[in-house]
Formats: C-alpha cells, structure tokens, sequence
C-alpha cells in the first residue's frame, strides 16, 4: 500500500501542513511589521532619544538708499514644546499661564501640528519672550516636560509704523505654506514673508536654517549634542527709498489730514479726511524714493506676536490700516486726469495746441453738464484749460476723441494695467474699454454706455488710478514721455556687503506725443501752481525760489465728501521728482497740495516761511492742545 493512501500519514500531512500555514501567517504579520511600520517606530525612538530642534537664519537687513538700515533683527528667545509633550494638557495650560498665551491659540497649534505630516517636529509656542518668562520656564523644568527655549532671532522694524505698507512683515509659516515650501528646505515655525518686500524678496532674504540634534535620557535631560549645523544669513537689499523723506511725506500726509479735518479751508472742515495716501518718485529712472499710506500699523506688531485686540484694530473696514492705498486701492483722479485728456485730443489731431475752445459755463451739446464754476472760463486753449481747470474744454475734448480714442491713449500712460512694481497685491485700475463697457458698466450700473458717460471719463470720472499710476503719468509728462518701470530694490548684497544683484532702469514704452505737445501740457501745469493766477494753493504760497508744475483734481464719491488728488513736478524746466498725493474726503484737490509743497520743501532744502500751510508744525503730533490754541480750530482737533 502506498504511503498516500496510510491515514496515518494523511494526518500527519494535514498537521505539518497546518504548522507550515501558521507560521507563515506569522512571518507574514513580523514582516509587515517591520517594514511597514519601521519607519513610524524609527520616529518615535528618535523622539524618545534625540531632541531636535531648528536654529533659524538671520533673514536679510533692509537699506534705505543712504544705508539706513530700515529693517533689521535681534537676538530673542523662542519657546518650543517636543513631541509627544505637546499633547499634554497639563503641562500646555502651565506654558499658557506663565507666557500669557491664551489656551484656545496653543490648542490651535497643537491641532494643526497633530494634522500635519510633522507631527513629531516640536510646535513654536512664542517668541521673543521676556526675562521672567525664561526665568519661569528654568524655575519650573521638571513641570514642564519638552519645554524648550531657543536662541532664534526676531525681526526689527526699528522706523515703526514708517513705510510699513512698503517694507511688509513675516508671519510663522502656516501649514499649508509648509507643504508648499518644504522642499525648499523650510522647517515648521520658521518666520516667512507675509507682505510687502519681506513677501516678494522672500527668496533673498530668507537664509539657510541651521540644526542642533541633543541625545537625551529618559527623563528628557540633554547629555550631549548629537548633530550641529549652523545657519546661513539671508541676503540684504539696499532700496530706492530715502528713509528721512519717506518720514517728511508722511509727517506732511498726516499734518495736511489733520489742517483738513480741523480747520476751515474752503467750506470744510472735511471731519473724515482719515486716509490717504502719496507716492514720490525720480522722474527719469523710475526709482520710488517715498510711498506712504494712511492710516498705517506698526509691523512690529507681528513679528513680536500680535495680541487679539490688536488684530481687531487692523480689522477696521472702514479705516483698513493694512490696505496699502499707494498700490492697492484705485481712485477716480478727478482733473488730473486732464492731462491725459489733453493728450490723446493733441495726440488725435482734434484740437491744436493753441485751438480756443469758449466756456460759457455750460456744455450745451449733451443734456447741458455745468462747469465748476457757472460764470464759465471765456477762450481758453489747451494750457489755460488746464490752468483753470475748465471742465467743458475738456467736455468738447471727450466729445470730439470718442471713448475709444481716449482709452487707447490712456493705455500708452500705462492705465488700465498693472505698472509691475516690486510689490504684490497691485491693483491694475480700470479703463472703460469695449470690455470693461460691456462687462462692468452696462451690467453692474444697469446704464447703457453712451456720449455723456465718455465726457465725464474726460475729466476724470468712471475711470480708476492708483496713486502710483498717478506719480509715473506725472513722471512721464515730465521725461519726455518715457514709459518708466516703478521699482523699490536697487541692489542685493551678501553678508560680506559685496553686491549679487544690481537693478537698473527699465523702460517700458514710449507715449506717442509730440515734444511740442508735451511742452504745452507742462506750461499749463506751470500755469496751475504760477502765483496769483493758478488754482492750486501754489499761487497763494509759491515754492520760493523754484518754478513747479501741478494739478489739482476733486472726484465725487457720494454720499461721502469729495476726494481730494494732486500731482506735482519739480522743477518744472528740468523735473527731477515727481508727486501724487490722494487724501480721501478731503473736500478739494486743492486741500491736498500743500503735502507736496511740503515734501518739495524738504526734499530741495528750502525753507518755507511760516504762514505757509504746509510748514508742518513743530508742536505737530505730540502737542494737539497747544496746535487747537495756534490755529482757528473748528472741528474736535483729533
């Protein structure tokens, strides 16, 4: 009998059989338990063993154009907590206690950290914290288990609230920039660029992180440095601005704001004239030498850790101190927009240069719009028109050129369009072109595009401009019609101060204008600021000793007060700088010039005498009560 057929051994082959399967289930469960999970208990080994925590870069110092240093660091202490710790209560509600951190925002930390792929990286608690919360956390170690404090260095805003809009601020990167940015190398905790230059130079003047690995014991004790890497500084940027004329621009802003709300010019005061803002610029390079918006914010704020009141402040959706007003908000600029105006109709062959159109006061070719003033202008030709600011010469202009025309002379300037300026969140403006037309008026305003809509496009109506759209039109009238790119970074330079990056002036078009018309335009925007005969505050107080060009502009914005606009050129026969000042509800274009005349002051070392409503005060801000005294103050002096 064969041995397949014994039951003996049929059952012995059964229970081998049997033993065989098992313990290949077995090996099969070990090896998936190795493998697969071998890499998770490898982390929490390393977590038990090691503590690990970043030793962030120095992030580059920002230069005024003077190396003045606008932005720079200092050394400060972080507090982390270690994985698994930081999902003790206990010991995050003593951490809370002695650092002053609400516990609802640790909590926040810890569920992010939890959700993340990181989750045994240690959370970055606070920064910068005081003496005696590092006394605290040495005094009570043994309470707080993975508790660390870390040298790491914070940012310093050192001009405060100066230029913030500009300059920007870092945040801690969030976890959703971490999954973005990991692969470069950032580490959870690390500050990242959350606006301004800090955000759109986020490459250069972020540096290398740094590593310090300690083996510990087990009651979490270092006993001795495991791995060490040292971080590398970021780059600096050496920028166009002048830090002592971004101060005077804005200390002017501010003065001008305040005269508006305060004290009796034109039928004002004007209570809500709050915010605004003005942008200077180099004429022939492009370079921006001052940008300031009001109201602004101290970036400080952020980089030292913000408190909740002082982030509902910011959140003020009437006042929006974070709004950068320079780039981001788009005004209807009133009759600056003349020029422009003027421009295409010169352009377009529909007017000469000393073509006299007669204002009576009323334009009778379209349901009769008035002219600012009833008693109408008489001749004027092209300059005088824009002397006097007559808007039915420009009425005809508008009428005569079509939307078409006017739009495509607008889009030479550089309307309509982003200028590309080395910061985000620009805002490109809006034309009335065919698009815009069809898209945004007929539908949005429910009112069919027709011949009245277009002249008051003419005189600075229905379109938009930012205040630096506004500073590079001015800018280019006075170079001769080039196109120039605005920018903020004139150089990159490495630790060791040498330079890697060099900027240059860019051109970026060419206005088709013939110089003789150019120089009709900038006689009229002499004309504007000429002593008793122009219409802005100029010819009341001149510049002593310099002949400048302007225009003043008012836009309606109802049911709030009328905005104010200026531009400005100085000196008019060889413009070097260029200005554009927007206050809004300032009542008047008019109200606002005088923060040029201020700023050309400064800016040209001459001294203005005292009567002069743009010599800023000394007593301006720190001494209200005694400046409620000086002047006939009408409004609440605030």
């Amino acid at each position: 009998m064969k041995k397949s057929r014994d039951p003996a051994y049929r059952r012995a082959a059964m229970v081998t059989g049997l033993i065989l399967l098992i313990f290949t289930g077995l090996a099969a469960q070990l090896g998936n338990l190795t493998l697969r999970q071998e890499a998770q208990s490898r982390e929490v080994v390393l977590a038990q063993s090691t503590r690990s925590l970043p030793v962030f870069a120095s992030r580059g110092i920002m230069y005024d154009r003077n190396m003045e240093p606008m932005v720079t660091n200092r050394p400060a202490n972080s507090v982390f907590v270690r994985y698994p710790y930081y999902k003790q209560p206990e010991v995050l509600q003593r951490l809370s206690a002695i650092l002053q951190v609400p516990m609802p925002e640790i909590d926040k930390l810890v569920k992010d950290k939890l959700a993340s792929e990181a989750y045994y990286d240690p959370i970055r608690v606070k920064d910068d914290i005081t003496p005696p919360q590092y006394a605290a956390i040495l005094e009570r170690k043994p309470e707080l288990p993975g508790v660390e404090v870390q040298p790491q260095p914070v940012r310093v805003y050192p001009l405060k609230d100066s230029a913030a809009h500009v300059l920007g601020y870092v945040n801690q990167i969030g976890q959703d920039q971490l999954a973005q940015l990991k692969s470069k190398g950032y580490q959870p905790g690390e500050l990242v660029g959350a606006t301004g230059l800090e955000a759109f130079y986020e490459d250069v003047l972020r540096g290398k992180p740094g590593i310090r690995q300690v083996e510990i014991n087990n009651y979490g004790q270092p006993l001795g440095v495991v791995q060490s890497v040292d971080p590398q500084p970021g780059n600096s940027i050496v920028l166009t601005l002048d830090a002592k004329l971004q101060a005077a621009a804005e200390r002017a802003l501010e003065w001008d704001m305040w005269r508006i709300r305060n004290t009796i010019i034109g039928d004002g005061p004007w209570p809500n004239a709050k915010a605004g803002a003005v942008v200077i610029m180099e004429v022939k390079t492009g370079k921006i030498l001052a940008m300031a918006s009001r109201p602004s914010f101290d970036p400080n704020m952020f980089a030292q850790g913000i408190t909740q009141k002082e982030f509902d402040k910011l959140q003020d959706p009437v006042l929006t101190p974070e709004l950068n007003r320079a780039i981001q908000t788009a005004y209807q600029p009133g009759s600056t927009w003349k020029m422009m105006t003027a421009s295409s109709a010169l352009e377009n062959g529909v007017v000469g240069p000393y073509e006299q159109v007669y204002c009576t006061g009323v334009f009778d070719k379209l349901h009769h719009p008035h002219d600012w003033t009833p008693y109408g202008h008489g001749l004027v030709d092209t300059a005088h028109a824009l002397q006097t600011s007559c808007d039915i010469y420009f009425y005809e202009m508008g009428y005569r050129l079509g939307i078409d025309r006017l739009v495509a002379t607008a889009k030479e300037f550089g309307f309509g369009a982003k200028t590309g300026i080395d910061l985000g969140g620009e805002n490109p403006g809006m034309l009335p072109d065919a698009a815009n037309r069809e898209e945004i008026w007929a539908k949005q305003q429910n009112d069919p595009w027709g011949p009245g809509h277009t002249v008051s496009a003419a005189i600075g109506q229905i379109v938009n401009v930012t205040p630096l759209q506004l500073v590079r039109y001015a800018a280019t009238l006075g170079n001769g019609g080039k196109i120039m790119k605005p920018y903020l970074v004139d150089k990159v330079v490495d630790a060791s101060g040498k330079t890697v990056q060099q900027f240059a002036p860019q051109q970026m078009g060419q206005v088709n204008l013939k110089p003789e018309y150019l120089s009709v335009i900038l006689q009229g925007m002499g004309m504007v600021n000429a002593p008793n005969v122009g219409t802005s505050d100029y010819a009341i107080y001149p510049l002593p000793g310099m002949q400048t060009g302007g225009k003043t502009g008012t836009a309606q914005y109802p049911p709030n007060n009328d905005y104010g606009f200026f531009v400005s050129l100085s000196p008019l026969k060889d413009p070097q700088i260029a200005i554009a000042v927007a206050i809004e509800q300032a009542g008047h274009g008019g109200s606002v010039s005088t923060v040029a005349r201020s700023i050309e002051s400064f800016y040209y070392n001459i001294n203005l005498p005292d009567y002069d409503p743009a010599k800023v005060p000394d007593e301006f801000p720190n001494d209200l009560a005694g400046l409620r005294r000086k002047f006939h103050v009408v409004g609440n002096g605030q």
